[in-house]
């Protein structure tokens, strides 16, 4: 599988593995070969959080890192904090919370250190000072090789950065928004402050939490047994906010495309995500090994021009009217 360079020594992998389904969607038997089938194929990022399962997730990992010791070297190890999780009270990104956090999931993963600690989401409580000096902390004492950010604006990733920095601690290597064809607006702020600080993304929720696959259907409630199906108004892809002529234009294009290639709706969804600029690798989750395969083949394939303008095309989302409208009509005007 393609390696792509992070900078900093890091190389990461195209396709990233996602273990939020272990504990919830796969038993640990699945878990085992879901692993072992991503680091087959060349897969190198292995993506986990403490919230996960409560910490199941990362246990998992754990038990499997001690079954094969000979690939811990070769896996990126990423894990996170911020949530609340059982036994950790106090979920913030203060520093004496993600001490804690911290050591509570090198625990569960019976590990020395993770390759890259992330901290999970915004917290309005916590300066950001605190973070850049809890992230120069943990890198000082080996726990953490390195450092990043999901989920967070533009503007706090850019502060963030300039405060390591600015005080000689580690740099930021990666940050993990959510980005895939129906959710693109990462690209007015949050995607251009990382590059300008030279910070690409590993993204997650590339196929819009199973949208992007064609398992939903226009004028058709979602199916039993899906995940909408069980909860339409789950989250960030609840049938109210993404069932919507936007989203159906988005995959009758999709299907088009997949159609003319050969492949899986999923298979170019997936595709067009990790060759945008300033993407380093996307996370896929999967409930079994067979449906990574499946998922798998989008790590060698790399869209046709037309192919992935045809895409971007019909996913532009609106551009909000200032200073966006703004920003684009002058963009291009020489004094």
């Amino acid at each position: 599988m393609e390696q792509r360079d992070l900078g900093q020594g890091v190389a990461v992998s195209r396709i990233a593995l996602g273990t939020m389904t272990f504990g919830a969607e796969s038993d640990e038997g699945a878990a085992g070969e879901i692993l072992d089938t991503f680091v087959d194929a060349g897969g190198t990022v292995i993506d986990a959080a403490d919230v996960y399962s409560d910490g199941i997730a990362e246990e998992w990992i754990g038990r499997w890192l001690r079954l094969h010791p000979g690939l811990r070297d070769r896996v990126v190890l990423v894990t996170k904090g911020r949530f609340p999780v059982t036994g950790q009270p106090g979920a913030s990104l203060s520093s004496a919370y993600l001490r804690t956090a911290l050591d509570a999931s090198l625990r569960r993963l019976d590990v020395d250190y993770v390759d890259v600690y992330l901290a999970h989401g915004p917290d309005r409580s916590t300066r950001m000072e605190d973070l850049a000096r809890f992230f120069a902390e943990i890198v000082a004492a080996g726990k953490a090789r390195h450092v990043g950010v999901s989920n967070l604006p533009g503007w706090q990733l850019a502060k963030l950065s300039t405060l390591l920095e600015g005080q000689g601690g580690p740099r930021l290597v990666t940050h993990q928004p959510q980005y895939n064809l129906l959710a693109r607006e990462v690209e007015w702020e949050v995607l251009p402050a990382a590059r300008d600080a030279g910070i690409d993304a590993i993204v997650w929720g590339p196929l819009g939490s199973g949208w992007l696959t064609g398992k939903y259907q226009r004028d058709s409630r979602p199916p039993e047994g899906s995940r909408l199906g069980d909860d339409p108004d789950r989250g960030v892809e609840s049938w109210s906010r993404r069932a919507n002529e936007r989203t159906w234009a988005i995959l009758d294009r999709l299907t088009a495309v997949a159609g003319e290639l050969g492949v899986s709706r999923a298979v170019v969804a997936l595709a067009w995500v990790a060759d945008r600029p300033g993407v380093a690798s996307a996370i896929v989750g999967a409930r079994s090994a067979e449906q990574l395969r499946e998922t798998l083949a989008a790590a060698s394939l790399h869209l046709p021009e037309p192919a992935a303008a045809a895409l971007d095309e019909v996913s532009a989302p609106p551009l909000p009217d200032y200073p966006y409208s703004f920003v684009e009509e002058w963009s291009d005007v020489v004094s």
